[in-house]
């Protein structure tokens, strides 16, 4: 302590892990009076696991003295001592904790899940997931000018994933204003940090990103506190990211109820042995920084604010049941119609013009991906807006997806509109967390305070021997989580009006272009895809379908690329007297099956085509929709043109032989109509 001057801040950190640990006492009693004699996590005034702090308090407490509200927090899991000392509102905390209506998310998040936009302060249940948000807050500031800055937490046991590595690489590349803080209670869960990384301590990792790396032994507040403020005014004058690694511990299990087996027992009453609050308490009454009735008053003050923050939690309404319902997406406001007619330029060209007019009239919108800049994207997304909008808004990245594309999740929260593309579909699986457990549901869990306005440009299907690491279509997988849209042009018309619809959104969208409708001159592409596009802004509204051929007959759907190929059936099974109806989905989340289903009342038959794998797929959601509004009603029962389920494969023959063509389509109608 004989370093820090400032004896106010001195108490101030003192007094918030004094807040945070009593707190924590208050919660953990309530959490386990009501689950006795036999514990169940579903039972009692607060639902679900609980994973507390208590003990981890040094790590946070600097906080409530060096940061604003402007400035973002990302923290973890076991998230109390973080958010009590950013400042989060105490009340609605405890009310959300207790799953209720007052919450600060309406009881839709939890205790591992705490958001408080009011002092931009979030977390996630999800192991290293807090590091690429944090990014993305960081750039946001840095874009701005202003300087606010991010800090992300993480324990040992996050120490190890990619995101983590992809992370320090990214902020120190982009001298980006973050700060990392490690929390290293020893064990992530029942793996001891010695059997988890052959480093002398964790700092030494700052080395090879080029950052300071700080390494705090014994949980001690007061050097936490001294690095920390050398991070913070680091971040702040533009200097660039800081890894702080505290060795801290916690005094219970992983979380209540563990039984604790892998640790020895006698070990946590030698860690409170070493109490940091009491310590640091013991020090500052001895220096005379404060005296014993000070200190008195200092508890007695954080107990009266606990009992309030309990009483209003127990206060507050139980949300009803159907309230699960609300803020999976947020509201949307934008609708432009074309004026003129256009002129015919390829998809790729008319997605270019798109994100460019939408760049134009909105400085937040940037973009962000591997090859974007020079090289004007691979297949042509952003030809040539470097040189239009510069590489700060036009961002190479490196093959870093989990780091940059999760960092849309932070970006977004500070009020930018990112779009981030991942190159193809087929590499979803490295950045799978971010997409699903963060950009799709921080709305949603969130209680609709945080907004995600994030668009995810990628590129899907086969046909051109790329096997099967390059060629999935993968519709059903984005469609299949909840809080994504999902939208897939086939033609350059929707192509640059979904483009504007997705970016203007309020929520997360996954744009997936067909490479073989692009238009790119080294790749062949059906003609039908160049159409008419206005040269001004437009928009087409998202989870509306399209009927692009009136039929009597049959009903063919399709979306991206076969409706190409229905198209082309159509016009073959004319000549047989047979007329389809073609319709073009457009999106797939939200989905449009009402045009569907009125469209079938009236052929009575039904075929799906889609490119994407059978099973569990859009074909079987079309048909399972329409089938139980329609059944009985049906002139024949529905079929489906799609690729089986086995991965793409490279030889030209068996590719041709697995996906769907309009020979197929033509084939199945026949069947089904048996004429």
């Amino acid at each position: 302590m004989k370093n820090i001057d400032n004896r106010e801040d001195l108490v101030t950190i003192y007094s918030t892990m004094i807040k945070s640990r009593k707190y924590e006492e208050k919660l953990r009693d309530i959490y386990l009076s009501d689950k006795k004699p036999l514990f169940s996590i579903a039972a009692g005034k607060i639902p679900g696991e609980m994973h507390l702090s208590a003990g981890q308090e040094p790590s946070a407490a600097w906080m409530s003295v060096l940061l604003r509200d402007n400035d973002f927090v990302y923290s973890t899991h076991r998230p109390h001592h973080t958010a009590i000392s950013k400042g989060v509102d105490l009340n609605r905390m405890t009310a959300e904790i207790m799953g209720k209506h007052g919450g600060l998310s309406k009881g839709k998040g939890g205790h591992m899940h705490i958001f408080d936009t009011k002092v931009n302060f979030a977390c996630a249940g999800i192991v290293g997931s807090s590091f690429p948000p944090a990014l993305g807050a960081a750039l946001a500031s840095k874009l701005d000018g202003n300087d606010s800055i991010a800090v992300a937490y993480g324990g040992d046991g996050s120490l190890n994933q990619g995101m983590f590595l992809e992370s320090l690489n990214l902020a120190s590349l982009w001298k980006l204003p973050v700060i990392f803080v490690i929390e290293n209670n020893d064990w992530a869960i029942s793996v001891e940090t010695k059997d988890s990384t052959p480093l002398e301590n964790d700092a030494i990792r700052a080395k090879g990103f080029g950052m300071p790396g700080v390494h705090i032994k014994d949980n001690d507040p007061v050097k936490m506190y001294e690095a920390a403020e050398k991070a913070v005014k680091r971040a702040r004058s533009g200097e660039g990211p800081t890894l702080i690694s505290i060795d801290t511990y916690r005094y219970y299990g992983h979380f209540e109820g563990d039984p604790e087996v892998y640790r020895p027992k006698n070990q946590v009453k030698e860690l409170l042995a070493k109490d940091p609050i009491k310590i640091m308490g013991a020090e500052l009454i001895e220096k005379g920084i404060i005296t014993k009735d000070e200190d008195d008053r200092i508890n007695n003050s954080a107990m009266e604010e606990i009992n309030q923050a309990f009483a209003f939690a127990e206060n507050s309404p139980l949300p009803i049941g159907d309230d699960a319902m609300d803020d999976v997406y947020a509201p949307v406001n934008y609708s432009i119609n074309p004026t003129t007619k256009g002129r015919k330029i390829p998809m790729y060209i008319a997605i270019s013009e798109a994100i460019s007019q939408e760049m134009e009239g909105n400085a937040n919108v940037l973009y962000m991906g591997e090859d974007v800049g020079k090289y004007g994207g691979i297949f042509g997304a952003t030809t040539g807006l470097l040189a239009k909008f510069g590489p700060e808004r036009i961002r190479d990245t490196p093959i870093s997806e989990s780091a940059f594309i999760g960092s849309a999740a932070g970006l977004a929260a500070a009020g930018k509109r990112p779009i981030v593309e991942l190159m193809f579909s087929d590499f979803v699986g490295v950045t799978l967390d971010p997409i699903m457990n963060h950009i799709a549901k921080n709305h949603y869990m969130s209680g609709g305070s945080v907004k995600m306005p994030v668009v995810i440009t990628t590129a899907v299907g086969g046909g051109y021997g790329d096997a099967a690491q390059h060629s999935q279509t993968l519709y059903a997988l984005f469609g299949h989580i909840p809080g994504l849209k999902v939208v897939v042009p086939s033609n350059s018309y929707d192509a640059k009006g979904l483009m504007i619809s997705a970016i203007k959104d309020n929520n997360p969208v996954v744009y997936m272009f067909h490479k073989g409708l692009l238009g790119l001159p080294w790749m062949p592409y059906p003609q039908s895809t160049v159409t008419e596009v206005p040269e001004e802004e437009y928009t087409i509204p998202i989870g509306k379908a399209n009927i692009v051929r009136k039929g009597t007959d049959v009903t063919i759907v399709g979306i991206g690329s076969t409706v190409h190929m229905a198209l082309e059936a159509a016009e073959k099974l004319e000549e047989g007297k047979i007329s389809a109806e073609v319709i073009d989905l457009r999106s797939i989340k939200p989905l449009d099956t009402d045009t569907v289903i009125n469209s079938v009342s009236k052929t009575g038959s039904l075929i799906v085509a889609d490119e994407d794998y059978r099973a569990f797929g859009l074909t079987s959601e079309i048909i399972s929709t329409v089938s139980q509004k329609l059944f009985g009603k049906m002139k024949t029962a529905p079929a489906r043109v799609s690729s089986p389920d086995i991965p793409v494969p490279y030889s030209q023959r068996m590719e041709k032989y697995s996906l769907p063509d309009s020979k197929k389509i033509i084939d199945a109608v026949k069947e089904m109509l048996k004429r």
